[in-house]
């Protein structure tokens, strides 16, 4: 299979790995910090019913500072809108190239002046929207190699992670980045992090794996605001590191831990290999042999946040339930917190403004959003 064909594809592909069962909290009392327990509040979705009820998949979700839950649904291009208390008002935008319309939406982002953004991929930038949710603008800045995930800094500055990759002969450069871009520009103001990948094609064709885990499995995410500071952890098997930089790009925050690496189960890494593999696989027709190898240990950090008590909350990789520690913005652990369901396809969203949660591939068939306290 020719390699700018995986390229392109393994950045629409989702990893899922389903399963689900109540965990005992007792496990925690090792730790020396106390342990929290988030509970559920408030569950959207249906199996079946109006368009509204039902998430076909949820790309993102945030919580905004009118208290609206947005939604953003990848496979029918357009955001949902629902009241604190859950109930749907409104549904915003539809799959097109239309103004205000996007196609494969990978992220959501919401501005200090109450400004909404889809980044779009088929659109090669992001779709703004104003505080009452009818379109503004578009950027079309980046063809093939738009944000991913994009943290506002100001009203005209953002931090953007991206990835990218070029052909040079026989060698695939691919390249991640943290950087600082002004509001309607392309180039990057301020590179804040940034690494490579360098395969040639045969060591593509050898194991695709270490490639599909660099653009697809180990995304970049950022996440903060203005106020508190912008956080960021790679992930990593081996490393439990974050970095966190105020709206100037100066870094403000650095903290590390020595921890042990974890392994996956049998089952985990069985798991992980057959989705990618048949996912590659189906996306090319079923005329590739790909055969994905999952990497061995689990990822130290899968995401940082600044929480509903304006601590840093670190969701950890190496629990099988979402687990967080919490730490204050000087790196003092406070305590830690855990969402007590089993299950790697669990996905966060953690603001000052709540805790939202959803699987990517729920148990029961179709997905659920849900609101945490």
């Amino acid at each position: 299979m020719k390699l700018y064909t995986i390229l392109v594809f393994i950045t629409v592909v989702l990893l899922v790995i389903a399963c689900q069962s109540e965990t005992d909290v007792s496990s925690y009392n090792s730790l020396t910090a106390p342990v929290d327990t988030l509970k559920k509040v408030l569950e959207i979705g249906k199996e079946f019913g109006d368009s509204s009820e039902v998430f076909s998949s949820i790309n993102a979700a945030i919580i905004d500072d009118q208290n609206r839950i947005i939604v953003l649904d990848e496979i029918e291009n357009c955001l949902k809108i629902f009241d604190i208390e859950g109930n749907y008002t409104e549904q915003v935008s539809r799959r097109g190239s239309g103004p205000g319309e996007f196609n494969h939406p990978r992220g959501l982002f919401s501005m200090a002046d109450g400004r909404l953004g889809v980044c779009s991929s088929g659109r090669g930038g992001y779709v703004v929207f104003d505080d009452s949710l009818d379109f503004i603008e578009e950027f079309n800045l980046w063809h093939g190699n738009s944000p991913h995930s994009i943290t506002p800094i100001s009203d005209s500055l953002f931090i953007a992670c991206r990835y990218g990759a070029i052909q040079r002969n026989n060698l695939s450069v691919n390249m991640r980045t943290v950087g600082i871009y002004k509001w309607g520009e392309s180039d990057c103001k301020m590179v804040l992090w940034g690494d490579s990948l360098v395969l040639s094609i045969d060591d593509f064709s050898e194991d695709p794996s270490p490639l599909i885990r660099y653009a697809l499995i180990d995304k970049l995410d950022t996440s903060g605001n203005s106020e508190f500071g912008i956080y960021f952890a790679v992930s990593n098997p081996y490393e439990y590191c974050i970095t966190g930089w105020d709206s100037c790009g100066v870094k403000i925050f650095s903290l590390t831990r020595e921890m042990t690496p974890v392994e996956k189960t049998p089952d985990e890494l069985i798991d992980e290999n057959f989705y990618v593999s048949s996912s590659l696989n189906r996306g090319t027709g079923g005329n590739s042999s790909v055969l994905y190898q999952a990497q061995p240990y689990r990822n130290m950090i899968v995401g940082v946040y600044i929480g509903p008590d304006n601590n840093l909350w670190v969701r950890r990789g190496t629990y099988t339930e979402p687990f967080f520690d919490i730490y204050d913005l000087d790196g003092n652990l406070l305590r830690h917190v855990v969402y007590p369901v089993d299950g790697w396809s669990w996905k966060t969203e953690i603001s000052p403004n709540g805790i939202l949660a959803w699987e990517l591939d729920p148990k029961e068939g179709y997905q659920k959003l849900y609101l945490l306290e």
